[in-house]
């Protein structure tokens, strides 16, 4: 599953980019007015006095963004059941360094605008790590990384997912409709109660997910979370039982679905940003500064600082094979926050484009030096430790 999901992921990164680049051109080129009102296009879904009416660009972001946190959800629930989260030795370090990775860039981003209401809103922004494309990343520095320097970035990243994701269910709600908090409880309930008894189905499981995502959207938090709680109950079982081939199906089709189609379409809708027309401001400044540093130095001492700790103490130590190079590179290549954090600069700044695409292109520049600054490290330890294995063979 690891192996596919680096393999997909690297591609989907390639992806990424490539969309990015296009949306950039397309709002900074003559296309722009026809770019913009292609997303703001309004599509209807239901009956005449039952229905959701969503702009295509909210569309991707509330309805085939849960794919993507099926996946994540879906992926979460393996590694804790059986995978490298189960195991406390192995999994504490990557862990509490995720952790250490998001409160640091939230201090950060904090630090800088603080006195400033506009955009403090926007602390979660440096939080996540974008795996696809940290991934590819570390795929551009050479197999002469030791597959534990993978692993551990792979952990992070899903550690920091989780933390994500919560943040974006807890803090970027629009405050809970008891409703709609009602039903999803029911719905959830229904859903553990029917997988207890083996009922469980893929068609009856997509139409309780249908049923889940209604619910969640009436209670008032973002209804894309929904994907991360369907993986959460979806059923992980020993090969003996039945359940588990529907974990394996849903992994076997949302992998590629959601690294493939989902996330290049979402970046495709979401990335445009007016490079040409940049507002400068005390406002401005602050929100930029705060994501930079949060992404570029935040994620590296949050990352690095931790493990530190962890290790000084004995409390855990570093991957076979690994040096402290390594976490220091792993952290600067942690600081790529592409996808969730201009997910998390539009429910943020929504409201106010000139925000918004401040905060789009703050991520932009912070992903990237962070990704070079990594590269650079984790190449140079690449050479230094082949130029070590030389010496002693010589």
């Amino acid at each position: 599953m690891v192996r596919r999901l680096i393999k997909d992921e690297t591609i989907s990164g390639k992806l990424v980019v490539v969309m990015a680049v296009i949306a950039l051109v397309a709002v900074n080129s003559p296309l722009q007015n026809l770019f913009v009102s292609f997303w703001h296009t309004t599509f209807t879904v239901g009956f005449p006095n039952f229905n959701i009416s969503m702009d295509i660009k909210h569309w991707i972001n509330e309805a085939l963004m849960t794919f993507f946190f099926l996946v994540v959800g879906l992926e979460i629930k393996r590694e804790i059941v059986s995978g490298e989260l189960r195991k406390f030795k192995t999994a504490i370090l990557p862990i509490t360094a995720a952790i250490g990775g998001m409160i640091v860039p939230t201090a950060v981003f904090i630090a800088f605008n603080i006195n400033s209401p506009d955009t403090v809103h926007g602390w979660a922004i440096p939080v996540a790590t974008d795996i696809a494309l940290a991934i590819s990343v570390l795929a551009l520095v050479g197999r002469g990384l030791p597959s534990q320097v993978r692993m551990f970035l792979l952990t992070l990243a899903i550690v920091d997912d989780i933390g994500a994701i919560i943040i974006v269910a807890i803090f970027y709600g629009s405050g809970f409709n008891l409703v709609g908090l009602f039903a999803s409880i029911t719905i959830a309930g229904v859903l553990i109660l029917i997988r207890k008894r083996k009922w469980l189905s893929l068609p009856l499981f997509a139409v309780m997910g249908v049923l889940l995502w209604l619910a969640v959207r009436h209670m008032g938090i973002e209804a894309s979370i929904t994907g991360a709680m369907l993986g959460f109950l979806a059923p992980v079982v020993s090969h003996a039982g039945g359940d588990k081939s529907l974990a394996e199906r849903l992994e076997k089709v949302m992998i590629p679905f959601a690294t493939l189609i989902v996330i290049p379409i979402f970046v495709l809708a979401n990335a445009g940003v007016n490079i040409l027309t940049t507002t400068i401001t005390n406002s401005t400044i602050s929100l930029g500064l705060g994501i930079i540093v949060g992404l570029v130095i935040g994620k590296v001492v949050g990352v690095v600082g931790v493990s530190w700790i962890l290790v000084k103490t004995k409390a855990s130590r570093l991957p076979t094979g690994t040096a402290w190079r390594h976490l220091v590179g792993v952290g600067f290549i942690a600081g790529i926050g592409f996808t969730l954090s201009i997910f998390v600069s539009d429910l943020s700044f929504g409201g106010n484009l000139v925000l918004a695409d401040i905060a789009k292109q703050s991520v932009f520049v912070g992903s990237i030096i962070s990704a070079v600054i990594g590269i650079l490290i984790l190449r140079s330890t690449n050479k230094f430790r082949k130029a070590r294995i030389n010496q002693s063979v010589i």
